[in-house]
């Protein structure tokens, strides 16, 4: 991996802030101590997509796109983390104004934000062979860009400045998480997982055709996706789960040998990388079966708890995991340390999806504060963290690349 450019560590940390916002409603919502108003709610989800898994993979892309003295990206982290940060807050803000226009506002200076980031890694790339990770990672970053134009209409339908007819709302209500999540995130924890699997080299796009096709049937997925939902075709919604589902049987066959017993020994690396590939497979099957329910006439009111499981699973199983392998990366934190995050966060989103999936409000009860406190640990243990030195650095990079 080497040294992290300058700027990825300020989006880590910015991201562990916003996180907290996250961790705390969810908690407090998981264990039914509080129903927490819409717009608050609203918040909760914003300042994990955006707050977290937005500016963590904007670290990464950095990291993974540029070299350890390249200055080019710090006015963009900056930019990103003040854009962000506002854009979570104007959420907030509308349970205490009478007005929601901030949100469009807010939404605006993170589509400038996703969108410059898309450039300087379209600008990074330009001109120099890529390797699949490389590949996922711009088709991600554009995605984001397309799914925060959606996000800026919605923003601006629900400031009562209509975009589309009344009736069509809820299709538009839709497209821009289905963006998000089914495009963005997923080609995000793809190419993360692509860069920071230990024991192997990267290929290159010349290298490896089942790795593109991976990445191609999975964008082309998103996008059928979000067709499907803002056009309300049902086929077009199938189709994207036929190839979210050769895609997920891709990353088995390719990363099967990196999921053996034996390989999940030495550090903590090793399993943040490797549960990732297993919550990617999980999160790729429950977005099939929610695909099914949909086209056969369930509404979403009836699967809206697997929605939330699936949701979970791939922000905190998948994304969270590889954020925090690269925080452990570029930080000066104990094995032991790392050991604790990894099993409290990831026992409790497990047992906190079985619950929502088993529509048990006990089991989610019990798992909701495990899962929360070991990240708020994670986020406390990696925010106050110095950063690594040149041998521990060295030594993360060997076991990353192998």
């Amino acid at each position: 991996m080497g040294a992290a450019p300058p700027g990825v560590r300020t989006l880590f940390r910015a991201a562990l802030v916003l996180f907290v916002i996250t961790v705390v409603i969810g908690i407090l919502n998981g264990i039914d101590v509080w129903d927490p108003p819409r717009n608050t709610l609203l918040t909760h989800v914003h300042s994990g997509t955006l707050g977290w898994i937005t500016l963590a993979v904007f670290g990464g892309a950095i990291w993974m796109l540029g070299s350890p003295g390249d200055r080019s990206a710090v006015n963009l982290a900056y930019f990103s983390i003040i854009s962000v940060a506002l854009y979570v807050l104007a959420f907030w803000s509308v349970d205490l104004t009478t007005t929601s226009i901030q949100r469009p506002i807010g939404g605006t200076l993170a589509f400038i934000a996703m969108l410059w980031m898309f450039l300087w890694a379209w600008r990074k790339m330009r001109n120099r062979p890529w390797d699949v990770a490389q590949l996922g990672m711009i088709l991600s970053l554009g995605f984001l860009v397309f799914g925060a134009v959606l996000g800026v209409l919605l923003g601006l339908q629900l400031a009562e400045i209509e975009v589309v007819d009344p009736a069509n709302a809820d299709q538009l209500y839709e497209s821009h998480p289905g963006a998000m999540v089914a495009g963005f995130v997923i080609l995000a924890g793809l190419a993360l997982i692509e860069w920071l699997m230990p024991g192997r080299e990267v290929p290159s796009v010349r290298e490896s055709k089942s790795g593109v096709a991976q990445m191609l049937l999975l964008f082309f997925a998103g996008l059928l996706f979000v067709a499907g939902s803002l056009f309300a075709v049902d086929p077009l919604l199938q189709a994207a789960g036929a190839l979210q589902m050769v895609g997920a049987i891709i990353l088995i066959v390719r990363f099967s040998r990196h999921l053996a017993p034996s390989r999940w020994m030495g550090p903590p690396v090793n399993q943040f990388v490797r549960i990732a590939v297993v919550g990617m497979v999980i999160s790729v099957g429950l977005v099939v079966y929610l695909i099914g329910q949909l086209s056969s006439g369930a509404g979403f009111e009836d699967i809206f708890h697997i929605a939330i499981a699936f949701d979970h699973i791939n922000f905190i199983m998948v994304i969270t995991n590889l954020a925090f392998a690269m925080m452990l990366a570029a930080s000066a934190v104990g094995d032991a340390v790392n050991r604790i995050v990894f099993w409290g966060v990831n026992v409790g989103v497990i047992g906190f999806a079985f619950g929502l999936i088993l529509e048990s409000a006990v089991v989610k009860r019990i798992f909701t504060p495990i899962m929360g406190l070991a990240l708020l640990y994670g986020i406390y243990v990696y925010l106050t963290a110095g950063p690594a030195d040149e041998g521990a650095r060295a030594d993360a990079s060997e076991s990353v690349v192998g």
